[in-house]
C-alpha cells in the first residue's frame, strides 16, 4: 500500500482538512491520505519570517512520522502543502521517501500543458519568494507571479466569496496582460477552487496540491527514493543547543 503524508506547515485546521480532502478525492484505490499540521508553527505562512518558524514545525512533524514508520506503518512519500515549498530541501535530508512541495509540482504539471503561465498567490508579500523559486526549478522564461490582494486565511470563512473574485479578476488579468495559456494556484487554501476557476477562465488551472499529491503517489508506486549520495543526505550527527536540542541528527 501506498501511503502519503500530506502535511500543511502552518496552524490553520481549514485548510489540514481542505488539502486532505482533495487528496483522498484523487488517489488511486490503495492509496491512503495521512493529513496533518504541525504542534506548533504560524497561523499562516505568509513571506521569509514566517516560514523560517514554520520549517521547524514541519520537521519535527516529519521526525514523528518517521519514528513512526520504524515501527510499522511505514510512509511512502511526503507532500509539503504549502505553495512556498517550506523546508522541503530540510526535509529531503530527513527520509529516504521522496519529498514534494506544491511551487515544484505545480510548475512541471504547468509546463506541459502550456508554454507559459501565471502563478496566482495571495498576498504580494509572497511574490519575490515565488519568483525565487520560479527561477530555481527553471520556469523563469513561462512563468510569471502575480499577487490578488487577500490574505491567505482570506480563503476560508466569510470572506472567501470575496477571496474567490479577487482571484479570479488577477487571474484574468494575467490572461489578457502577461500571455499567460494556463493558471497556477500559489497557495494551498485554494485547492478547493480548481475546478470552479478552470471552468469559468476556460484554460487549464493547476492545483498544487493534486499535482505533488499525484507525483508522490506515481513515485511511491516506482519504488522510488531520495538520493543520499550528495546535498540530500542524511545530516551529519552532532549537537543542537537550547530549544533546538531534540533536532540534534543521530545515528
Amino acid at each position: 500500500m501506498t501511503r502519503i503524508a500530506v502535511i500543511n506547515p502552518n496552524m490553520s485546521v481549514g485548510f489540514t482538512e481542505k488539502v486532505g480532502l482533495q487528496a483522498r478525492r484523487i488517489v488511486a484505490a490503495g492509496t491512503e491520505i495521512v493529513a496533518l499540521n504541525p504542534q506548533f508553527g504560524p497561523a499562516s505562512i505568509e513571506g521569509y519570517y514566517d516560514e523560517a518558524f514554520a520549517s521547524v514545525g514541519l520537521l519535527a512533524t516529519m521526525r514523528g512520522l518517521e519514528a513512526e514508520g520504524a515501527s510499522g506503518g511505514k510512509i511512502s512519500g511526503y507532500v509539503v502543502a504549502c505553495f512556498d515549498d517550506t523546508g522541503v530541501d530540510a526535509a529531503r535530508c530527513l527520509t529516504k521517501a521522496p519529498v514534494m512541495g506544491l511551487c515544484e509540482a505545480a510548475l512541471r504539471f504547468a509546463a506541459i500543458v502550456a508554454s507559459r503561465f501565471a502563478i496566482v498567490t495571495p498576498m504580494a508579500v509572497s511574490v519575490r519568494p515565488l519568483e525565487h523559486l520560479v527561477s530555481k526549478y527553471g520556469a523563469s522564461s513561462q512563468c510569471v507571479v502575480r499577487a490578488a490582494g487577500v490574505r491567505t486565511l482570506d480563503f476560508e470563512g466569510e470572506n472567501a466569496d470575496m477571496a474567490y473574485l479577487a482571484l479570479k479578476i488577477s487571474a484574468e488579468n494575467c490572461l489578457a496582460e502577461d500571455g499567460a495559456e494556463a493558471i497556477v494556484l500559489g497557495c494551498a487554501g485554494m485547492t478547493d477552487i480548481a475546478d470552479r476557476l478552470q471552468a469559468e477562465l476556460g484554460v487549464p488551472v493547476i492545483d498544487g496540491v493534486s499535482a505533488a499529491v499525484k507525483l508522490i503517489e506515481a513515485m511511491g508506486m516506482l519504488g522510488l527514493q531520495t538520493s543520499k549520495a550528495g546535498a540530500y543526505a542524511s545530516p551529519p550527527v552532532k549537537t543542537y543547543d537550547g530549544i533546538f536540542a531534540e533536532f540534534a541528527p543521530v545515528a
